[in-house]
């Protein structure tokens, strides 16, 4: 069974239910299940296929949990990198696994920039951008510049 299944069940049987707490901070699986939608809607209108990588580099949150599911109910692979990787090893992780997206946050920006064409990246995606996970998760829009900055 699909894990992005058993969220869309929780939300049907437990929709008030809370699904993930951060701090003060409460979401239902009502509200999971919406906003994991909307960032399958926005991934799909990306352009990402059933079976694309997709990479999130960014500190456990509440967006770090609609994300993968919502990577999931694109039909592609969540692929989560630990925000403490740094230079070989980053290097090394996201070349080997080759996501066709990395959404990530500023303070990784310039390395995965500095990383993009050697390991074949073909989006780097940050708060920085037109889009960000936030923003995503909120509009569902797949309009946005990926952050292409030359050095």
């Amino acid at each position: 069974m699909n894990l992005a299944n058993n969220l869309e069940k929780s939300a049907f049987f437990f929709p008030e239910r809370p699904a993930v707490c951060e701090n003060d901070r409460v979401t239902t699986y009502q509200q999971l299940n919406e906003k994991s939608n909307r960032i399958a809607t926005a991934l799909i209108k990306m352009d990402v296929k059933p079976g694309d990588f997709i990479g999130l580099l960014a500190p456990n949150s509440m967006d770090w949990i609609a994300f993968y599911f919502g990577v999931l109910k694109a039909g592609a692979v969540a692929i989560t990198f630990s925000s403490l990787l740094r230079g070989d090893e980053l290097s090394l992780l996201v070349g080997h696994s080759k996501p066709k997206i990395v959404f990530t946050y500023d303070d990784k920006l310039d390395e995965l920039l500095r990383l993009k064409d050697s390991i074949g990246l073909e989006k780097v995606i940050s708060p920085n951008g037109d889009l960000s996970l936030p923003r995503m998760i909120e509009t569902g829009s797949p309009h946005f510049k990926a952050i292409e900055r030359d050095r």
